[in-house]
């Protein structure tokens, strides 16, 4: 087979472009450090790139909502905080006003005290959150959970259940406990030990204010046990809390960890490879100079070089 002269400049012309290219596309990809994937030259590489990407994505709006979370529930925590602390001092009155140490004139001021301390705690119950939005009402979350009657009741108006939110994992993690679990349920025994009645910490407080006017030493003396189960109710209540807060640190905790692992493979497709690419491209330039230096000799001969 005979190689004419025209085609052998040719064929060594575009073996020098395509070198030309390659050692172009190494030297823009060194000094950026990316490799410039595109589905037109690298298909396998891109679509990994694109997913990885989205999976990053979703991983970080996960943790945003994760700590957006984490803040209800620190204000969830603090606003029960606040509530076992005027319990308690309702405990310590009860303690005192069932011995007759005080007088009712003295029952009469722990009752406008412990009164106070029932309207801080309503209060506190109706708290919203950074939203705008109640946190005891259940999902009913624009409805004012608790309201006081004209006979100084006071009434639940959300429901019993508690609104969640779903991650990108499919998770649902609760947001919040509603108005039923926080004001919490008490049995009332007669002596017999048959439950009677069972009332939440609301009717607990509001009787122990009736007693407290009323100069009613048993219904006093009862209000201790009552506030200590409320007590107990908002503590389990805070240990859920914090369980939670637990839980949301633990998945937020996950969520970094694979966003670096997702990291490290989106870098693998990406990223150049200093070492590598530097090792081909000095190949690439030896090549191109071989090739250059045998065409430029090679189109230096004429038939008086032979003939010579």
């Amino acid at each position: 087979m005979k190689i004419s002269t025209s085609q052998y400049f040719t064929t060594m012309n575009n073996l020098m472009s395509e070198q030309h290219a390659k050692i172009s596309k190494l030297q823009a990809q060194l000094s950026v450090g990316k490799k410039n994937v595109t589905p037109s030259t690298d298909v396998k590489a891109t679509t990994a790139s694109l997913k990885l990407s989205e999976v990053i994505s979703g991983q970080r709006d996960d943790i945003a909502n994760l700590q957006s979370v984490n803040a209800g529930y620190k204000e969830e925590e603090a606003t029960m905080m606040a509530m076992t602390d005027m319990i308690m001092r309702m405990q310590d009155i009860s303690i005192s006003a069932a011995s007759d140490t005080y007088t009712s004139t003295d029952l009469t001021i722990f009752a406008v005290e412990v009164e106070s301390y029932m309207d801080d705690i309503r209060g506190l119950a109706n708290s919203k959150d950074s939203n705008g939005h109640f946190m005891f009402s259940g999902t009913k979350a624009t409805t004012m959970p608790f309201t006081k009657q004209a006979d100084g009741t006071v009434i639940y108006n959300g429901n019993q259940t508690e609104p969640k939110l779903e991650l990108d994992s499919g998770y649902k993690l609760p947001l919040s406990i509603s108005g039923n679990k926080l004001s919490g349920v008490i049995e009332r025994k007669n002596a017999l030990g048959v439950v009677t009645s069972r009332v939440d910490m609301f009717k607990v407080m509001q009787d122990f204010v009736t007693g407290l006017k009323t100069d009613d030493r048993t219904a006093v003396g009862a209000a201790i046990d009552e506030l200590r189960s409320v007590q107990h109710n908002l503590g389990i209540n805070l240990v859920d809390n914090g369980l939670r807060q637990n839980l949301v640190n633990q998945r937020e905790e996950i969520a970094e960890s694979k966003i670096i692992i997702y990291k490290g493979l989106l870098s693998d497709a990406q990223d150049v490879d200093y070492a590598t690419a530097i090792t081909q491209l000095s190949s690439d330039m030896l090549a191109l100079e071989a090739a250059q230096s045998t065409f430029a000799k090679v189109s230096q001969l004429s038939l008086f070089s032979f003939l010579r």
